[in-house]
C-alpha cells in the first residue's frame, strides 16, 4: 500500500497548501464555542447588547473566513485525488501493456478493467480522506480536549471515558470487514466477466435461448457481490449510532453534571462554560467519527492496493535487449522449437524445423487447433519457445529485441481489431507518416476502397468501437490495408481471408503478390484455395509439422493435406 501511496508524492506542495487551509477552518470551528461562550456570559447574562453585536460580528467573520477556506482546501483536495486516480490508472494501462498473456490470462480480463476503475476509485477515495482529514482530526481532537479543560476539567473528563469504547469497537470491525472487502471484490470482478460474457456472445445466448440461464449466472453473482458489501457496510454502520449515542450521552452527562455543580456552588463554571464544553465535544466526537471511518476503510483501501499492487509489480514482458537498427532479409528458420502454454498437459506445437528463404511465399495449413496460429506467435515473440528456438537471419530470437523483432514484420492477426477513430485512423497505424496516396494504394490492394469511395465522407467516415459498423469481411480488409501500407520485410496474414468471397479474395492475393514481391509473405490458412499458389505449403496437424512441399507434391504424397484438399473441393483436381 505505501508503494500505491507514493505516487502522492508529486503532489507534496499542493496537499500542503490543502492542509493549511485545512487547517485554517479547522481553528476557525475551535473559535466558534468560545465566541458563543464569552456571549451567553458577558452579553446575555449582563445584558450588555454592544459585546453581543461585536462578538456576533466576530462570529460572523470567523464563519465566512471557516467556509472560505474550507472550499479552497477542498478544491485543492479534489485536484489533488483526481490527479493521483489519473497518473494510478495511467500506472495500471502502461503496465498492462507490457504483462505476458500468461500474467493477463492469470488475472483476467474483468479484474484488470476493475482495478483501473473500481479500485483505484477506492483508493482515491482513501487519498480524499487523508488530505482532507490528516490535519482537521488531531488538531479538532486536540484542540477541542485542549479548550474543553480550560474551561472545566472534571466536566471535560467526561469525554475521555467513551473514547476507548469507539476505538475498540473501530479495531473490531476493521479486523472483520477486511476478508469481506476482499471477497465482495472478487465477486465484483466475476460480474463484470460475466458482463463482457454476454455482451460479446449476445447473438449465440438469443440463438439458443439460455437468457434465462445467463440471467441466472449473473443474478447469482451479483447477489452474492451484494451480500458481502452488506455485510461490510452493516459492520461499519454500528460506529455512527454507536458514536452519537455516546455523545448524546456525553452531553447528558455533562449537563446534568454541570447544571448540580452550579446549583451546589462547587465549582465556578458557568452556563456559557458548559455550552461550549458541548460543542468541543461535538468537535472532539466528530474527529474521532472521521477517524473511525478512515480506520475502518484502511482495510478496504489494503485490499484495493494489493489488487492494483499485484498488476504492477507483474513481471511482464522482460525485453532488456535494447533495439537494433536491423532490417531483416526475410530469412526464418524454426530449429526444433516446441511451445507449451502454462497448466497445459500437452505441447500447443512440437519440434517443429523449417527453414524460410527471403522472399518466398509460404503457407501453413491445418485444421482448428493443428497450432498455426501459435507459429505466429512464436515468430512476433508474443511467446518464447520452451524448447528450440527461431531464428532471423542467422539470430535467435533470444537475442534480438521484441520491438526489432516486430518492427520487420508487418501481420494481420485471426481477430480482426479495429479502433474507434476514422478509416484512415485506422490504416495509419500500420504507417502513421503515410500520406494520402499510399492509404489509397493500401486500400486499393486490400478490395477496400470502392467500400471508401461508396461513403460520402470516405477515408474520414468514423468507426465505432471494434468497428461495430462494418461487415466481418470489411474488418478484414481494412486491416489488410493497415498491414500493407507498412513497408516491412516479413508479413504474416492469421486466417485473414476467411471472409472474404472467393473471388475478392484472389484479386487481393494478385495484388499483393505484386507489391510484397521479393519479401517473405507468410499465409496462415485453412483454405486449399489461400494456399495452392504458394512456393512451399507447411502441413500441421495436432501440434506437429507432418509435412512440407508444393500443392502437386502434397496431393500426391501427403493423406491430410489430400483430406483437407478433396473436403473443399470434392477431390477435383
Amino acid at each position: 500500500m505505501k508503494k500505491i501511496f507514493k505516487n502522492l508524492l508529486p503532489y507534496k506542495g499542493r496537499i500542503m497548501v490543502a492542509l493549511l487551509f485545512m487547517t485554517v477552518a479547522t481553528v476557525c470551528d475551535l473559535m466558534l464555542p468560545t465566541i458563543m461562550s464569552n456571549i451567553v456570559d458577558k452579553g446575555i447574562h449582563l445584558s450588555d447588547m454592544e459585546y453581543i453585536k461585536t462578538n456576533c460580528l466576530n462570529m460572523f467573520i470567523v464563519s465566512v473566513v471557516g467556509l472560505l477556506t474550507v472550499l479552497v482546501g477542498r478544491k485543492y483536495t479534489s485536484e489533488i485525488v483526481a490527479g493521483f486516480c489519473c497518473d494510478l490508472r495511467k500506472m495500471v494501462f502502461a503496465k498492462v501493456n507490457t504483462m505476458t498473456f500468461s500474467e493477463i490470462n492469470e488475472i483476467g480480463t474483468a479484474a484488470l478493467i476493475t482495478r483501473s476503475t473500481h479500485d483505484t476509485e477506492t483508493l482515491g477515495w482513501i487519498a480524499s480522506i487523508f488530505c482532507g482529514s490528516v490535519i482537521t482530526i488531531p488538531v479538532l481532537f486536540i484542540g477541542g480536549v485542549f479548550l474543553s479543560f480550560r474551561k472545566d476539567v472534571l466536566l471535560s473528563l467526561i469525554l475521555l471515558l467513551f473514547i476507548p469504547i469507539v476505538f475498540a469497537v473501530v479495531i473490531a470491525v476493521g479486523r472483520k470487514i477486511e476478508p469481506l472487502w476482499q471477497i465482495s471484490d472478487e465477486y465484483i470482478d466475476k460480474q463484470n466477466d460475466i458482463m463482457r460474457e454476454r455482451l460479446r456472445g449476445i447473438r449465440v445466448i438469443r440463438a439458443f435461448d439460455k437468457e434465462a440461464h445467463e440471467h441466472d449466472r449473473i443474478a447469482k453473482a451479483t447477489k452474492t457481490m451484494a451480500e458481502y458489501i452488506i455485510k461490510s457496510n452493516v459492520s461499519m454502520g454500528v460506529i455512527s449510532p454507536l458514536t452519537l449515542f455516546l455523545l448524546n450521552l456525553s452531553v447528558v452527562l455533562i449537563v446534568y453534571i454541570g447544571a448540580a455543580r452550579m446549583e451546589n456552588g462547587i465549582s465556578a463554571v458557568s452556563a456559557g462554560d458548559i455550552f461550549a464544553i458541548i460543542q468541543y465535544v461535538t468537535l472532539v466526537m466528530t474527529s474521532i467519527m472521521n477517524a473511525a471511518f478512515v480506520i475502518v476503510m484502511i482495510p478496504h483501501a489494503k485490499v484495493a492496493a494489493n489488487r492494483i499492487g499485484e498488476v504492477i509489480s507483474a513481471e511482464g514482458i522482460d525485453d532488456k535487449i535494447p533495439e537494433e537498427p536491423l532490417e531483416f532479409s526475410g530469412d526464418i528458420v524454426f530449429d526444433h522449437a516446441t511451445f507449451k502454454y502454462d497448466g497445459a498437459t500437452e505441447p500447443a506445437v512440437s519440434d517443429i524445423s523449417f527453414h524460410i528463404t527471403p522472399g518466398q511465399k509460404v503457407s501453413v495449413i491445418g485444421g482448428t487447433g493443428s497450432g498455426k496460429s501459435t507459429l505466429v506467435s512464436l515468430m512476433l515473440c508474443f511467446r518464447m519457445p520452451t524448447e528450440g528456438r527461431v531464428i532471423y537471419d542467422g539470430r535467435p530470437t533470444t537475442e534480438l529485441s521484441h520491438k526489432t523483432v516486430r518492427r520487420n514484420i508487418s501481420c494481420v492477426l485471426q481477430n480482426s481489431s479495429i479502433y474507434s477513430g476514422t478509416i484512415k485512423d485506422n490504416i495509419l497505424m500500420g504507417k502513421p507518416d503515410a500520406d494520402n496516396s499510399e492509404i489509397l494504394e493500401a486500400a486499393e490492394i486490400a478490395e477496400f476502397s470502392d467500400f471508401v469511395k461508396s461513403l460520402d465522407d470516405g477515408f474520414e467516415h468514423e468507426l465505432n468501437q471494434s468497428g461495430k459498423n462494418l461487415s466481418g469481411g470489411q474488418k478484414q480488409r481494412l486491416s489488410i490495408a493497415r498491414a500493407i501500407i507498412k513497408n516491412a520485410p516479413i508479413y504474416i496474414f492469421d486466417d485473414s481471408f476467411s471472409a472474404l468471397d472467393f473471388l475478392t479474395e484472389s484479386k487481393l492475393r494478385t495484388k499483393l503478390s505484386e507489391k510484397a514481391k521479393g519479401k517473405t509473405q507468410i499465409i496462415i490458412t485453412q483454405r486449399v484455395t489461400s494456399a495452392m499458389n504458394s512456393d512451399v505449403i507447411l502441413v500441421m496437424d495436432n501440434g506437429k509439422l507432418v509435412d512440407s512441399g508444393k500443392h502437386s507434391e502434397l496431393l500426391e504424397r501427403c493423406k491430410i493435406y489430400r483430406e483437407i484438399y478433396a473436403s473443399q473441393t470434392g477431390g477435383a483436381k
